[in-house]
């Protein structure tokens, strides 16, 4: 049996993916300037935006974290591993078609 990590280290791992990612640094790099207004005090519009990102990026992972945990709770199951298996292998198999077709 698999010893589960502390709610603790997820959370540190998760934040330090995040700010290690360096498309998210160039995403936010090219989305922020423009919501920014020149003739207006700084301060105030950054921590707006800063407050509103940070808000839809914890959403966000907490919809994906979710998704994990049902995930990882249907693939404790042998049979509905193999039918993920077969799925995934059709689907291929109709990429693989689709594209000597076209």
């Amino acid at each position: 049996m698999r010893v589960r990590p502390s709610p603790k280290a997820l959370v540190a791992q998760g934040f330090v993916t995040a700010v290690a990612n360096p498309k998210g640094w160039a995403f936010f790099i090219a989305l922020l300037p423009p919501f920014i207004n020149q003739s207006k005090p700084l301060v105030p519009q950054l921590s707006v935006l800063l407050a509103t990102i940070l808000l839809l990026e914890t959403l966000c992972l907490l919809i994906y974290a979710g998704g994990g945990q049902a995930l990882s709770r249907l693939l404790e199951r042998a049979e509905n591993v193999r039918l993920i298996n077969r799925i995934s292998g059709t689907l291929m198999l109709l990429v693989g078609v689709w594209l000597a077709l076209s």
